[in-house]
């Protein structure tokens, strides 16, 4: 996650499913995978759900809290009102590989406390780059009573129904992973600023271990996502 995301809309999708998984009685956290720095790309500017009231129908006191940012910096989204009450965060630069493991080692302890763990790597999961969470790292994550989120973007390489499936047999083989949960969400934004021509943005969120109640917020939250224009959200579970 880089500072220049911010508040983009992929922002809007992850906190309102998170908002709505973690509800009043689960305690999140969140490790950032924070890049530090401006990546060049022109990822981020897709604020135009600032206007657009359904997103404001979706979660309005997250609505009003990204809209109001003083700064386009993960500083300030830990710092806005828009958490569960206690909220964990771990924003410690993404390190080189060699010191991955001793990082890695701090990131579970800051979120010792946590019992809905959230994942925002930039690429989602694979090798251990900084633009990666590992498998490894979901395993070591993983204990009762605690499920992972992570965000997904999907590859062009396979169909996404053989990338979903491919997924949840590393997460289980790999990832030791007892059930595996994923929400495709697709949302169409305009190609340039004020474009009446839209390009579509895809972004999974896989939950690992979720318990039945989870499941119950997680169908709810995938049905209010899907009643807005321009979106799309369909949930596949794993057959484990």
């Amino acid at each position: 996650m880089r500072d220049q995301y911010a508040g983009d809309v992929s922002d809007v999708l992850k906190f309102a499913l998170l908002r709505s998984l973690a509800s009043s009685d689960r305690k999140l956290g969140v490790a950032w995978y924070y890049a530090p720095g401006d990546d060049g790309r022109p990822d981020g500017r897709h604020l135009e759900w600032r206007d657009e009231p359904a997103w404001r129908v979706l979660d309005a006191q997250l609505h009003e809290g990204l809209s109001t940012l003083p700064a386009r910096t993960i500083a300030s989204l830990e710092a806005s009102a828009i958490w569960p009450a206690g909220s964990l965060f771990h924003r410690e630069p993404m390190p080189s590989r060699i010191e991955r493991a001793a990082w890695s080692k701090r990131k579970r302890e800051a979120l010792d406390g946590a019992d809905l763990v959230f994942l925002d790597p930039d690429n989602g999961v694979g090798a251990e780059t900084e633009k990666h969470a590992t498998l490894a790292e979901i395993r070591r994550l993983r204990r009762p009573g605690r499920a992972i989120v992570f965000i997904k973007f999907p590859g062009r390489n396979k169909p996404h129904a053989e990338l979903l499936k491919l997924l949840d047999v590393d997460l289980i083989d790999e990832a030791e992973a007892s059930r595996v949960v994923t929400l495709r969400t697709n949302v169409s934004v305009p190609s340039a600023e004020g474009s009446n021509s839209y390009v579509q943005r895809q972004r999974w969120f896989t939950i690992v271990d979720p318990d039945d109640l989870l499941l119950d917020r997680l169908a709810a939250f995938t049905a209010a996502l899907a009643a807005i224009s321009r979106v799309s959200a369909r949930l596949d579970v794993s057959p484990s």
